[in-house]
């Protein structure tokens, strides 16, 4: 059954944007979320760059209105940004279950690389994987993800 997402509870009340407002322009347009309602949005990069400005922060949160969340990631993919892309997603799965916040339900995270190596090299595909990260491309259809 689909349901409203549940908010970030630990996050500064001006964090959360209506729709997709939290991301940069250029990070919007990454998405296809057609037949998606977005209920709100949040940069956590920022929300937590002052409290944590040490850490290695995922980028987004984005609530749907009737599918729950997606966590989305906005980086270069390739050999050597792999650890980094692994801290940030186990920063993130350390809020999830520290604050309480949405769990994604078996999900992946999603990736939008902005530049790297082809998903054809079989090791970069594996690690992900295993790391439960699926990379979206502009015009994938978010849809069939969830």
């Amino acid at each position: 059954m689909a349901r409203k997402p549940a908010t970030l509870n630990t996050v500064p009340a001006a964090a959360h944007q209506p729709g997709l407002r939290a991301l940069d322009n250029d990070n919007q347009n990454k998405l296809n979320l057609t037949g998606l309602q977005v209920q709100e949005s949040v940069n956590l990069d920022q929300a937590f760059k002052a409290s944590e400005p040490n850490a290695t922060r995922w980028d987004y949160y984005i609530g749907l209105t009737r599918h729950g969340e997606i966590y989305l990631e906005v980086h270069k993919l390739n050999d050597t940004e792999l650890d980094k892309l692994f801290k940030k997603a186990e920063w993130l799965r350390s809020k999830i279950a520290q604050c309480g916040w949405p769990a994604t339900e078996g999900r992946p995270l999603l990736l939008a690389p902005t530049s790297g190596i082809p998903l054809s090299h079989g090791h970069l595909a594996k690690q992900l994987a295993l790391k439960k990260i699926v990379v979206v491309r502009k015009g994938d259809l978010i849809a069939k993800i969830l």
